[in-house]
């Protein structure tokens, strides 16, 4: 199944439900759909990107997009 396919799937299902961290899920599915890293690395990513979150990894892609 292609990444935007698994996107678009998921995004639908998350509006039946109730999320506290919507605008981080979103995020993370957008950034997964984007690159090539693993949906995890993309969710850290959406800490990030939307909460200011600090990360630590070893992950050499998430690190590039962590700036």
């Amino acid at each position: 199944m292609r990444r935007d396919s698994i996107v678009d799937t998921v995004k639908g299902f998350l509006e039946l439900v109730r999320c506290q961290e919507m605008d981080v899920l979103n995020c993370a599915l957008d950034t997964y759909g984007e690159r090539s890293l693993d949906f995890v690395d993309c969710v850290l990513y959406g800490y990030h990107a939307v909460k200011g979150v600090e990360i630590a990894t070893f992950d050499k892609k998430l690190l590039k997009l962590l700036g």
